[in-house]
């Protein structure tokens, strides 16, 4: 393993300009940070070793917050399914395991106390922001397995004691940031083609990764290995920009995508609604999050549909470019109106003037679990209206 390099004055330009600033917008969020050094115990982080990814007690302890009918044993075998329990050796089967656990939850035998037979456990409670435990680590510290040396990701964000983010920061100064720090998450995740580099269970739970040098910030999935797939967040909806502390030159793109992403509950609604595997162009599968026009979109449409008291004030038009996701903000959408008791018993229609776009609704539609029914005509569509 080479030894880092890095000038001391980059660092610091890394940690005063980049680091720290984020942190203190994280602690403004609601978050809890704990800034470590280099030289640190695991015990600091909630670990018994460097080798854990997951942050045990946090972990157990808020199974019993969010399902406080469960006894002991049951705790840890619900941690076990979740954190021990894997059905690949492959980064990306791994990771979807994790995301299904996490929004179509789990069960075990009996609620005790009621007698209830297999009653449903959260991990995460979407619906109780404060049930859930935010918790930022910077320096956190992972061996790499099977060897004497570790990776130290700047930041890794927690839900629940989950590793759901990692944050690389790098200096303006240096001559690419963002290639620099996204090659470096993909050392970290053990991607580059060589073992012994980095700990891909650390991203098994990863639900989207952030490259920023303060100026530039952009986000990708475990998926995404160019800068050209990672984007900017640039509306940090439901705030807007003049929300953000700044100077006279607007908000930065760190608190921009911080104060849109990491926003506790905008970062819960990415998970459960904003999430999804698919297959690219050239058939691979791929992780994607969606956009911040994406989000925006589909949270005001909705807000639309729920608080409109007449038609006219419960519809709208939303505008895409070409390529900017029109299928995918759809599919967002009737995620999104299926949370909504209200909501959920509507039937969407889509009407397209391209066989190309009724596959790709069809394709994306599977792929979240929903099934498109194609009306080729009139009566057919009669039909399915009245089914």
């Amino acid at each position: 393993m080479k030894a880092d390099k890095t000038p001391t004055h980059i660092k610091l330009d890394e940690r005063n300009h980049v680091e720290k600033p984020l942190l203190d917008q994280l602690v403004g969020l609601g978050w809890e940070v704990f800034d470590l050094e280099v030289k640190q115990e695991p015990k600091q982080s909630f670990r018994k070793c460097f080798d854990e990814v997951v942050l045990g007690p946090v972990l157990r302890e808020q199974r019993k917050v969010i399902n406080p009918w469960l006894e002991d044993d049951q705790v840890e075998e619900v941690a076990k399914r979740l954190i021990a329990s894997f059905p690949s050796t492959h980064l990306l089967d791994n990771n979807r395991h994790v995301l299904n656990l996490l929004l179509e939850n789990t069960s075990v035998a009996e609620n005790r106390q009621t007698g209830e037979r297999s009653p449903t456990v959260r991990y995460i409670d979407f619906t109780h922001l404060a049930n859930n435990r935010f918790i930022a680590v910077c320096q956190f510290k992972v061996r790499i397995l099977g060897t004497e040396h570790h990776i130290v990701p700047d930041i890794v964000l927690f839900l629940n004691g989950l590793p759901v983010v990692v944050i690389e920061c790098k200096s303006p100064k240096v001559k690419e940031p963002i290639p620099e720090a996204i090659d470096q998450m993909l050392r970290y995740s053990e991607q580059r083609g060589a073992r012994g580099e980095g700990s891909a269970p650390l991203f098994y739970f990863n639900q989207f990764v952030v490259a920023t040098c303060r100026a530039t910030a952009k986000f990708g999935t475990i998926t995404t290995h160019i800068e050209k797939h990672f984007y900017r967040w640039s509306d940090p909806y439901p705030r807007t920009v003049e929300d953000l502390a700044h100077g006279g030159g607007g908000p930065n793109d760190q608190q921009r995508l911080v104060a849109g992403m990491l926003d506790r509950r905008n970062l819960l609604d990415l998970i459960r609604t904003f999430t999804l595997f698919s297959e690219s162009n050239k058939g691979e599968r791929i992780k994607i999050v969606g956009r911040y026009q994406q989000f925006r979109a589909v949270k005001l449409a909705v807000d639309r549909l729920l608080k409109g008291k007449t038609p006219r004030a419960r519809s709208g038009i939303v505008w895409h470019t070409q390529g900017s996701g029109k299928s995918l903000t759809m599919m967002f959408m009737v995620r999104e109106m299926y949370r909504h008791a209200q909501l959920s018993k509507w039937k969407v229609v889509f009407v397209t003037d391209r066989t190309q776009l009724e596959q790709q609704l069809g394709e994306t539609g599977g792929s979240i679990g929903f099934t498109v029914k194609v009306a080729d005509s009139i009566a057919k569509l009669k039909e399915l209206l009245r089914g």
